[in-house]
């Protein structure tokens, strides 16, 4: 999934909460990067507050300028109209995750810690630390973070890829297969799920794809 995309599915503002001119913004930058990220600026210098300069974030990381957009998200989590803590937890974690796509690894830490300072029991969280931990292959460490997210029902293919990578690295292939079997239980053509299952079979496991989410 491309990571602009990635970005969008943690989604800062409940639909109930955002305007038809931020949805559409949004949906301006899938459609014509560069002319959605002029949009956001005529409306982020219009004054259209934390919604304008998300939606101006968004377009940055779209265009490829992450370092701009990550940088522009923590100043929007500190913002007094961003939202509630968990709202703001979000926006660093969103943070986070930019700084770690333009391999800031320092700087994604210290975004993500203070998305825990905000909201330390948000599950969600946790998805965005076993990112940060896959990237220093600290492989036990994303295995723990990815089934406190899980235990905190947050599920997602992506989240059980990442987590059938660390097992299958640490050489529990065992594991590994049950994680591809979650993954493609919830998107059965997600890519890196299909290739997860390539890879744990090569390792000698045989998957039964018709198996339903296994524990």
């Amino acid at each position: 999934m491309p990571f602009f995309a990635v970005l969008l599915s943690a989604f800062t503002l409940a639909p109930a909460e955002a305007s038809d001119r931020y949805l559409d913004c949004l949906l301006l930058i899938e459609r014509d990067i560069e002319l959605g990220r002029r949009a956001a600026q005529i409306w982020a210098g219009e004054g259209g507050g934390a919604s304008a300069q998300h939606c101006l974030a968004m377009a940055d990381i779209a265009a490829g300028f992450g370092k701009l957009g990550a940088a522009r998200l923590e100043d929007i989590a500190k913002r007094s109209d961003a939202g509630d803590d968990l709202v703001r937890a979000r926006l660093y974690a969103q943070a986070a995750e930019a700084w770690l796509e333009v391999e800031e690894k320092a700087f994604a830490k210290t975004a993500l810690a203070a998305a825990f300072a905000h909201a330390p029991d948000a599950g969600e969280l946790h998805l965005t630390d076993a990112k940060i931990k896959a990237a220093d292959e600290d492989w036990h460490h994303v295995i723990t973070a990815i089934s406190t997210a899980e235990k905190a029902g947050i599920a997602s293919a992506d989240g059980f890829v990442l987590r059938g990578r660390a097992r299958l690295a640490i050489g529990d292939t065992e594991g590994a297969a049950v994680d591809a079997v979650n993954a493609l239980s919830i998107e059965p053509t997600n890519i890196d799920a299909l290739t997860l299952r390539g890879d744990v079979q090569r390792a000698g496991v045989q998957i039964d794809v018709s198996l339903s989410k296994q524990e």
